[in-house]
């Protein structure tokens, strides 16, 4: 399956495969345990990073894991909706001290949202602005379009 055009469309769908039963299972449920086992350091360490070197910053491991994370033609058939919230769980996990105060999560593009990739999608909730051939083309799938 092709790869994304956008990253933070491809964290929205990780989000979803992440709540859904039987859908992905991110290594680690929090940034401090992520670094602690990936640099081999404590507690304490990884925080110093977190809000340190990283803060307000993705940490490389976990985007590493996320860029590279295979996502399935029959994973994205099974999404009904994406949510872009700047509070989501995949950006926590990816850069915990994120305030969202700057466009660290922004979507720079959105035409990897398409009713031909996301065949059972109801919903989009987003940011910015939708470019006008996919909001037309979701438009005309009934996608119930709401700008944050």
């Amino acid at each position: 399956m092709k790869d994304f055009d956008d990253f933070v469309v491809k964290l929205m769908v990780i989000e979803q495969l992440l709540d859904e039963e039987g859908g992905i299972e991110a290594p680690h449920s929090n940034a401090w345990d992520w670094l602690e086992e990936a640099r081999g350091i404590d507690h304490d360490g990884a925080e110093d990073l977190i809000y340190g070197e990283y803060f307000a910053k993705r940490i490389p491991e976990i985007e590493t894991w996320a860029r590279d994370l295979e996502i399935s033609a029959e994973q994205m058939a099974g999404i009904t909706e994406l949510d872009w919230d700047g509070g989501l769980d995949i950006f926590m996990l990816m850069a915990p001290s994120w305030d969202g105060e700057d466009d660290l999560f922004d979507v720079a593009t959105w035409t990897d949202v398409t009713p031909e990739r996301f065949p059972a999608l109801t919903s989009l909730t987003y940011v910015g602005e939708l470019e006008d051939s996919v909001r037309e083309a979701l438009e005309a799938a009934d996608v119930e379009l709401e700008q944050f």
